[in-house]
């Protein structure tokens, strides 16, 4: 897979975050009474943008029975493509899939990388029809482990990258550890094995590499690359490798180095995958798609249907002319989504630009900014040309951020803190405190009011809103007894809105009253993707904006999806 980035690498694959042990404080939480307002009726849902399968596609293989498998590490899931009609199914579901690769063992098995967890996975055959089949660990405590490949007497072998650069023997059956044979490559990543000889990229290098598995050594073969992300053998001897910035599709002759580019995508891509018939299969992480690439002439289709791929954070912007112009954290691009017509245009892309993994968006004097708990980081950006006006990482865990007026960013992070960080990323001086402590799994934070002397916070953990002045003075509830509510926004009048992420309840209520209706059910599914286990509770932050008709926005981080709810 690709990178995930600086504060992955930090926490590692089992990441322990405070919040997860976090206990509220003991303040008195009012529930969300009923009021007259706004009933369900008056409000009319609308699917901007349609669900697809993918929250980001990774590992790839083509299945006895034809079908063309996709891994999604997000998403954790493996699921079948039928190539001809785009037909879908799951074949591994959450949390165990988490392909970073994926490879069919000589006695038909599936058998992947689960690279959150560090595992190396398999389950029968028989999981392609279905029957609930059971999964076996076959290699653990590898963070960081992304592809693998049999050779041709069924010795399996892995890598690990980002979390770790290492090559290892991994026992098939499960019985004995992983044998560690070389590292320090370079970010071997996904890789083909014929006889005894492995071929693959070096991510951090540019380079294309082979090593001899019987006395392993890393061997330059090819150059020239941005980032090459994977590499695969066609029938004739000729490696096919991927460009994931530049979105090229090159053929290289493995025993001169020398290439041809076959075709281009757009960038992100992440595996490939050679069928029986030459089709070769490319997967396109920012895109959740896999695409179909003819061996001969280059040209290429997707096989399925795409979209957004992990949609976050959420924010509203109004245009000159009066429009609304969405601006989006989908984990692998920044995004801007018109809110009438739903079209999507990309700002950034993660790995052929310098944007990294955004997670959520929140928009304040004139900037948009993108928080990552991937990354450790808040990139800010003009809204209206898209060039980034500054970047500040080595932040623990950020879920969201907004301009202080002092000229800091505020920023709330998963350890339950609200801080003020310098914008040049610099140390806070000496002594500073937080601003509030001991918030529980707060995800999203926003302005109570022009005053800006207030804010809302979500606590996805507690079940409930609270106010937190930024003078540093006590914290009030405004609300309780929410269910697991993510992403918060205030609609014209005043009344903040919120989803339930386990109920799929849109929420909306008045913040002095605590009085509130509930507006839809009709989210269910569609957020509240769920992380496996060591990754933050609110997983991806699901993302909610409101526009200056009243329109209520929402992000479907479960199934990709893009929601409007309007006032009749």
């Amino acid at each position: 897979m690709s990178c995930y980035t600086k504060q992955l690498r930090r926490l590692g694959c089992g990441v322990s975050l405070a919040v997860l042990a976090l206990a509220a404080p003991e303040l008195a939480a009012p529930a969300l009474a009923q009021g007259s307002a706004a009933p369900i009726a008056e409000w009319q849902l609308d699917t901007v943008i349609q669900p697809s399968p993918f929250r980001g596609v990774h590992g790839l293989a083509v299945a006895p029975d034809g079908s063309v498998l996709g891994g999604s590490v997000v998403g954790q899931q493996i699921i079948a493509i039928d190539p001809k009609t785009g037909a879908s199914r799951v074949i591994v579901d959450r949390p165990a899939g988490q392909a970073d690769d994926i490879v069919i063992a000589p006695d038909g098995r599936i058998v992947w990388t689960a690279f959150l967890s560090g595992e190396v996975r398999a389950t029968p055959g028989s999981a392609l029809t279905g029957g609930g089949a059971p999964i076996q660990v076959l290699a653990t405590g590898l963070p960081g482990i992304n592809s693998l490949d049999f050779d041709d007497g069924g010795r399996l072998y892995a890598t690990r990258v980002f979390l770790g650069d290492a090559l290892y023997e991994i026992d098939p059956t499960g019985a004995t550890p992983a044998k560690q044979l070389l590292e320090g490559m370079g970010g071997l990543n996904g890789f083909e094995i014929q006889g005894r000889t492995l071929r693959g990229p070096l991510w951090f290098k540019g380079d294309l590499a082979e090593v001899n598995l019987d006395a392993p050594a890393v061997k330059v073969i090819a150059s020239g690359f941005k980032v090459p992300a994977a590499a695969n053998l066609e029938a004739d001897g000729h490696l096919l490798a991927l460009d994931t910035v530049t979105g090229e599709v090159k053929r290289v002759d493995p025993a001169t180095g020398s290439a041809t580019v076959l075709t281009t995508l757009n960038p992100a891509l992440d595996n490939l995958a050679v069928a029986p018939d030459g089709t070769i299969y490319v997967s396109n992480m920012a895109e959740g798609v896999i695409y179909a690439v003819d061996p001969k002439t280059g040209n290429h289709k997707p096989i399925n249907t795409g979209g957004l791929a992990v949609p976050g954070g959420l924010v509203a912007v109004t245009t000159p002319g009066g429009g609304t112009v969405l601006h989006l954290a989908d984990l692998f691009a920044y995004r801007t989504i018109d809110g009438d017509s739903g079209e999507v245009a990309d700002v950034a892309r993660a790995y052929a630009s310098n944007l990294e993994n955004p997670m959520n968006a929140n928009a304040d004097l004139g900037r948009i900014l993108l928080t990552s708990w991937f990354a450790g980081g808040v990139q800010m950006f003009d809204p209206a040309t898209g060039a980034e006006l500054g970047h500040v990482n080595g932040l623990a865990a950020p879920m969201d951020a907004l301009m202080a007026d002092d000229g800091h960013l505020l920023v709330v992070t998963a350890g339950g803190t609200i801080q003020r960080v310098a914008l040049d990323g610099g140390a806070a001086p000496a002594g500073q405190a937080p601003v509030v402590e001991h918030l529980a799994m707060p995800t999203r934070m926003i302005w109570s009011g022009p005053e800006r002397r207030s804010v809302y916070v979500v606590e996805t953990g507690a079940g409930r809103i609270v106010e937190v002045p930024v003078d540093g003075q006590a914290l009030r509830v405004v609300a309780g007894g929410l269910d697991a509510p993510e992403g918060l926004a205030m609609l014209p009048d005043g009344r903040l809105v919120t989803v339930e992420t386990t109920t799929g309840r849109v929420l909306a209520l008045d913040p002095a009253t605590a009085t509130g209706e509930l507006i839809s059910t009709g989210l269910k599914g569609r957020v509240g993707l769920m992380g496996t286990a060591g990754m933050p509770p609110a997983y991806i932050p699901t993302g909610i904006a409101v526009d200056d008709k009243g329109r209520v926005f929402i992000a479907g981080d479960n199934d990709g999806s893009l929601t409007r709810l309007t006032p009749r």
